[in-house]
C-alpha cells in the first residue's frame, strides 16, 4: 500500500518528465542488445541449474529449464519473499519432467547457494565503488554484506561436511519436530532425506560445482551488460558508476518484503541517482526502465505457466 502511494506520488510529480527522458533518445540497436542480454542471462542461469541437475539425473531440455527459471523469477518478484519464493515452484515444475522430488530439491538448493556465493563478490565491489563516490551509509551496508557472506559460506561448509559424513541436516530436525505417526509428514521426511542424499552426491562432484560457480560469475557479468545496454538504449546515464548504482538499488528494492517492489524500486533509483547528482526525473526514468527489465524477465515464465494451466484445464474437460 505504502509503495503504491509512493509510486503514484512520484509519477504525478515527475512522471511526465521521466517519460520525456525515456522517449528523447531511444536507440534501436541498444534495445536489441538489451533484449539479447536478457535472454543470455536467463539461459545462463537455466544452464547452470540443468548442469547441476545433470549430476543427479538427466535434466529436461534447456528451453524447458529456461521457462521454468523465468516462472520462478516471476513468482519471486510478485510475492514478498525475496528471491527464495520461486524456488519451490521450479522444484515442483521440474518434477513434471520425470525428475525425482529429492533430486529437484537438491538441484534447486545447490543452485540457490551457488547464486548467492557467486553474487557476493559483485555486491562487495559495487558497494566499494559507490562508497568511493560519496553514497552515504554504504559503509554499514558493506560491513553487513561482508559479515553475511562469511557467515553464509561458513554455514555451507559445515553443511557440506555433514553431508559427506552421511548425516542428515534438515531430516533430523523434521523427525524430532514432526509427529511420528503423520503420514504426510513421513512423506515429506522421505523427500527431504532423498534431497540430502542427492545433495551429498553433488557435494562429491567438486568439478561440477566449480563449473557451476564459474557460470554464476559469468551470469553476474551478463547482468552488468543488461543494465549497461538498458540504460544506453534509453539514453540514460550509463557510465560504470551509474550502471552499478542501478544494479545496487534494484537488488536492495527486491530484497524488501514488498510485492514486485512497487514504489520501492522506483524510489530506490530516484534516491541513489539523486545522490549521484542527477535530477529526480532521471532517477525515476531509470526506475521505469528497470521495471521494463523485470517484466521481460517475467514474461516467458508467465506465458509458460498460463499455457500449462490451459492445457491442464483442457485435458480435464476432455476427460469429463
Amino acid at each position: 500500500m505504502i509503495g503504491s502511494v509512493l509510486l503514484l506520488w512520484m509519477l504525478r510529480a515527475y512522471g511526465a518528465a521521466a517519460l520525456q527522458v525515456l522517449q528523447s533518445a531511444v536507440s534501436v540497436p541498444g534495445v536489441l542488445l538489451f533484449l539479447a542480454a536478457v535472454v543470455a542471462t536467463i539461459v545462463c542461469l537455466a544452464w547452470r541449474w540443468g548442469y547441476l541437475l545433470q549430476g543427479l539425473t538427466p535434466p529436461p531440455r534447456l528451453l524447458t529449464l529456461t521457462l521454468q527459471r523465468s516462472a520462478a523469477h516471476s513468482l519471486a518478484v510478485l510475492i514478498p519473499s525475496g528471491k527464495l519464493g520461486g524456488d519451490p515452484l521450479r522444484a515442483w515444475l521440474v518434477t513434471k519432467h520425470d525428475v525425482f522430488a529429492g533430486d529437484a530439491v537438491a538441484s534447486v538448493a545447490a543452485d540457490r547457494i551457488l547464486e548467492t556465493v557467486s553474487s557476493a563478490p559483485f555486491s562487495i565491489l559495487f558497494a566499494l565503488l559507490l562508497l568511493q563516490h560519496g553514497i552515504p551509509e554504504l559503509d554499514r551496508v558493506l560491513i553487513t554484506i561482508l559479515i553475511g557472506t562469511l557467515a553464509f559460506i561458513a554455514l555451507v561448509v559445515v553443511a557440506a561436511r555433514a553431508l559427506r559424513r552421511g548425516r542428515g541436516i534438515v531430516s533430523e530436525l523434521v523427525q524430532r519436530i514432526a509427529p511420528e505417526h503423520s503420514e504426510s509428514s513421513s512423506s515429506r521426511t522421505r523427500v527431504i532425506e532423498a534431497a540430502e542424499v542427492a545433495a551429498a552426491t553433488l557435494v562429491g562432484q567438486r568439478h561440477r560445482l566449480m563449473v557451476a560457480f564459474a557460470a554464476g560469475l559469468f551470469a553476474n557479468v551478463l547482468v552488468v551488460v543488461e543494465f549497461l545496454t538498458l540504460l544506453f538504449a534509453f539514453g540514460l546515464p550509463h557510465d560504470m558508476v551509474a550502471v552499478v548504482a542501478a544494479i545496487f538499488a534494484t537488488g536492495a528494492a527486491h530484497s524488501l518484503p514488498i510485492p514486485a517492489g512497487v514504489g520501492v524500486l522506483e524510489g530506490a533509483q530516484v534516491w541513489i541517482f539523486g545522490m549521484l547528482g542527477y535530477p529526480l526525473e532521471v532517477g525515476l526514468a531509470v526506475g521505469l526502465a528497470v521495471r521494463l527489465r523485470d517484466l521481460l524477465w517475467m514474461a516467458p515464465g508467465l506465458i509458460y505457466m498460463l499455457v500449462g494451466t490451459l492445457k491442464s484445464t483442457t485435458g480435464r474437460m476432455s476427460k469429463a
